[in-house]
């Protein structure tokens, strides 16, 4: 009896009569374990590498990353208060190239939630081994016949994030997304992420410096570097 991949030296004799005639003949059946573990190696080596090739064809989008009503906003800080965030946060991750100062200044996503959740927020990119690039990849709603911007962080070990979904041809978000990608032109592709708290204070939607916790500088990823195309929402049947 053979299970898993544990294959072991059977064999039996048996007697078959030759169809249209008398005669019969003894027939000896054995099994061969080294071909068959040669051939269990290939097949589950063959599994792994068809396990990596999809990984890399479909990288993981995750939805748990950023904390749920958060403040979210597209916008644009002045080089100096950069300048000053850098010294002044609870985490700072620099770009790995000293940023010049072009354009206005940094054009940011912003999102402001609770101080545990930013905290929260701010160790898990840490456990992620940081924030690698910000893009924005295009979703629809087939049923709604709705398109919309896919806001995505990827961290450093691989994994995609959803931080929001705008709708695209809302006027607003539409003025702010042309402003956000006109501005990473002028920075050769910079931007950044601040992690603000207050969002129950009066200070929602316009932190103050103090309530500034983390600035991350990365690099924008183009809807190419994200590498998933275009997403669609499908109805699932209960």
């Amino acid at each position: 009896k053979m299970t898993g991949n544990k294959f072991p030296s059977i064999n039996s004799r048996y007697r078959i009569p030759i169809p249209e005639s008398e005669q019969i003949i003894s027939v000896k059946v054995a099994t061969m374990p080294e071909v068959a573990e040669e051939l269990y190696e290939m097949a589950t080596e063959a599994d792994l590498e068809g396990d990596e090739e999809l990984e890399i064809e479909m990288p993981m989008l995750k939805n748990d990353l950023v904390p749920a009503n958060s403040f979210l906003s597209l916008g644009m800080v002045p080089w100096d208060t950069v300048a000053y965030l850098r010294d002044n946060t609870k985490l700072h991750q620099a770009a790995e190239v000293d940023l010049k100062l072009l354009g206005e200044g940094l054009p940011i996503v912003l999102i402001q939630t609770s101080l545990p959740k930013a905290t929260k927020l701010i160790d898990d990119l840490q456990e992620a081994q940081g924030l690698h690039g910000i893009g924005f990849n295009i979703g629809e709603d087939p049923m709604e016949e709705t398109s919309y911007d896919l806001g995505i962080f990827k961290t450093y070990d691989g994994v995609l994030h959803l931080f929001g979904e705008f709708v695209q041809n809302d006027p607003v978000h539409k003025k702010a997304k042309q402003k956000w990608d006109k501005r990473c032109q002028a920075t050769d592709g910079w931007c950044g992420l601040i992690i603000a708290r207050g969002i129950t204070g009066a200070s929602r939607g316009q932190p103050d410096f103090k309530d500034m916790m983390a600035l991350f500088e990365v690099r924008f990823l183009s809807t190419k570097e994200l590498g998933i195309g275009p997403l669609q929402l499908m109805p699932i049947s209960l």
